[in-house]
């Protein structure tokens, strides 16, 4: 009996493409039954495409996707054995030159060993469409100018330009890519949203009963079109033909994405649909089960000689652990100097990854290894201490969210440390410098990570931040309108995340490279004995920073003088700026910010007019904004505190955030006028 079952190794093209990109979000769908159908003709184009300058749902487009096709079927050859045959269909409008090189296309193919591990590309159309003379012409691509390059030891890449593309042309091109199953045994990704606009979006694919796939939509865009259906499906032979199982999915003029702040990384928004093999039943054979489980990731990390043979190797640490020892029996002491140890001795390459390099012992040797060296040290260090300790397992924000309900050692690319004393849980990470026990840099905050423990079953942890970046600044200084200067004192304080940024950039500076930067920031100061405190002496504390200061206005008049308030710290610029957002707000810290000021009036002027004090609550506890102006006596004083709690917020909320950043901008756009009194 022929055993139908091939081997099926995932090559690199094929998990690079699928098995990073699983962050899933809600995904809005609703069965489509009366809608407007489109259904174009490869080879024919409509006048009113062509004739389009500008697309109305977005002028600042450069190019729209008319009509974006995939279609999936397989099949069966007697050589090969099971084929996956994808279709794609793309008819593009240029509307800018900065599109041109849309013409230019690469299509990536696995090319093994032998004809049985190899994908192909066939049925290669393609045509550029241009209006001339009030004409429409139609140009082909010509087979000839089509060519195929080894790009690596096992890609081959077919490439093609289209002929007579400009400014206003339509570009179309259709081809086929031909996977055997052994080769690649999951359909890629299918994105329904790009960087420019999409007026038709449609994936199509059948699948036999034979072939059992885990289908997971993400992204915020409807689905205009939602339709499945059972179906007969002829794969040509007798054993794999049967039922099966039709899907049609379209989005319907999709917006282009843009990357907007306060985002993780851009996969975890576009609106897409992923595949993940989880068996293959044939009749008469057992199933192949190819879904994971956490138990299976946890059996492999914990058997990988990269990950859990190094947790078990500990020789090289006893030094270090007998010094500590002698020094405190105390379990927080013991983790504070263990991680002050390592966060001193080792130098982070930049690398995250979940291996261990060439070992930990030879990363602490060199004093340099990536964030899973560095942290399996201090791990294993922390238990030679008798300190509950255990790695982390997580997924950094520009790697994407992690799905807990897809078992996948790939969604991981990052590890840190958890220890548990008491009723306490700290998160520690070595390899950030200048990081105080319990602070995780921001790249590690990103929802959840999956513990390892020592013993027993691995469990998901939530991760959020224990510090905002608080900062707090303040002034003190004499307005003289007669000569048209402030002259004062200066002092900012830089706290949690604030402090980590400041020593990340300055704390093994000379302090003048820090006197430049201020001077950048408030270029209209002379600043005068600066001192700089706490650089780097307790990473706990916060880092404080003093000068004088002196500022001259040229275009102060006699007894008037214009000044706005806040002269440091001040929101100039919105944050946030479309007015609507589909996808969720994600800050990845709390904000802090205070400005506190005295200014100390000549006798003889006054605040022309008080400006009215602002409130500005966000819903549910989620920030607050005050400004308050008072004089009292010849001293003006100017308070305003911008601080936001909550690290998330839904689309729902956006205009509400939105509005508080807005206000925070106008009210410190604000000026003063100080008038010289009336006899």
């Amino acid at each position: 009996m022929t055993n139908f079952l091939l081997p099926i190794r995932p090559s690199g093209l094929c998990r690079g493409s699928v098995l990073s990109i699983l962050f899933l979000l809600f995904f809005f769908t609703f069965q489509a039954f009366a809608q407007d159908d489109f259904k174009p003709k490869l080879g024919l184009i409509d006048r009113a495409s062509l004739e389009m300058t500008a697309y109305p749902g977005d002028s600042t487009a450069d190019a729209v996707y008319l009509y974006d096709r995939g279609n999936v079927n397989f099949s069966y050859d007697d050589q090969k054995g099971l084929l996956m045959t994808t279709n794609m269909w793309v008819r593009i409008k240029i509307l800018k030159e900065s599109a041109l090189s849309r013409a230019s296309v690469s299509i990536r193919c696995y090319d093994g060993p032998s004809y049985k591990e190899q994908e192909w590309v066939e049925d290669l159309k393609g045509y550029t469409y241009n209006l001339e003379n009030d004409q429409i012409v139609r140009t082909e691509l010509e087979k000839k100018t089509v060519r195929r390059e080894k790009s690596t030891e096992s890609i081959a890449t077919t490439k093609f330009n289209l002929p007579n593309v400009k400014k206003g042309s339509i570009i179309e091109y259709s081809y086929s890519v031909v996977s055997p199953l052994n080769v690649k045994n999951e359909p890629s990704p299918w994105f329904f949203q790009t960087s420019v606009p999409s007026r038709w979006s449609e994936y199509n694919i059948v699948i036999p009963n034979f072939l059992d796939y885990k289908m997971t939509m993400g992204g915020y865009l409807q689905l205009y079109i939602n339709k499945q259906e059972a179906t007969n499906v002829s794969v040509g032979h007798s054993r794999f033909d049967g039922g099966g199982r039709s899907y049609r999915f379209v989005v319907k003029d999709a917006p282009a994405f843009v990357n907007e702040p306060f985002i993780t990384t851009e996969a975890d928004y576009l609106s897409k649909i992923i595949f993940e093999l989880a068996s293959v039943t044939v009749p008469g054979q057992m199933t192949k089960n190819y879904s994971q489980t956490w138990e299976n990731v946890d059996r492999t990390l914990d058997e990988a000689r990269w990950f859990g043979a190094e947790l078990r190797r500990s020789g090289f640490l006893k030094e270090v652990r007998d010094e500590i020892a002698q020094k405190t029996t105390d379990p927080t002491e013991r983790m504070t100097l263990a991680y002050k140890h390592i966060q001193d001795r080792m130098k982070w390459d930049g690398y995250s990854g979940l291996y261990a390099g060439d070992g930990i012992k030879k990363a602490y040797d060199n004093r340099k290894g990536n964030a899973c060296d560095i942290n399996l040290m201090l791990t294993v260090l922390l238990r030679e201490l008798d300190v509950e300790c255990d790695p982390v397992l997580l997924s950094t924000r520009t790697h994407g969210y992690l799905h807990q309900h897809i078992p996948m050692l790939e969604s991981f690319n990052y590890v840190i440390a958890q220890v548990k004393i008491g009723e306490k849980t700290y998160f520690l990470d070595a390899s950030e410098s200048f990081a105080k026990p319990g602070m995780l840099p921001e790249r590690a905050l990103n929802g959840f990570g999956r513990v390892i423990p020592k013993k027993g079953q691995g469990r998901f942890v939530e991760i959020n931040p224990t510090d905002s970046g608080s900062k707090l600044e303040m002034i003190t200084a004499h307005i003289l309108p007669d000569d048209g200067t402030i002259k004062g004192s200066y002092s900012i304080s830089y706290g949690g995340y604030e402090a980590l940024d400041w020593r990340s950039s300055y704390a093994t500076q000379p302090d003048n490279v820090y006197h430049d930067a201020l001077k950048k920031a408030v270029p209209e100061w002379k600043i005068q004995n600066l001192a700089i405190k706490n650089k780097a002496e307790d990473y706990k504390g916060t880092v404080n920073v003093s000068c004088d200061f002196e500022l001259e206005d040229e275009n102060a008049s006699l007894g008037v003088f214009y000044f706005n308030p806040i002269m440091a710290g001040r929101w100039t610029k919105k944050p946030l700026k479309s007015r609507e957002r589909i996808y969720p707000v994600d800050l990845g810290t709390g904000i802090s910010n205070s400005f506190i000021a005295n200014y100390t009036l000549p006798e003889g002027y006054a605040l022309e007019e008080m400006p009215k004090a602002e409130i500005v609550v966000l819903p549910d506890k989620g920030g607050k904004f005050s400004y308050q102006v008072r004089q009292t006596g010849n001293v003006i004083q100017v308070n305003s505190m911008v601080q936001v709690s909550r690290t998330r917020f839904t689309p729902d909320e956006y205009g509400h955030l939105r509005e508080f950043f807005e206000r925070v901008v106008q009210k410190h756009a604000q000026p003063l006028v100080i008038k010289k009194k009336s006899i």
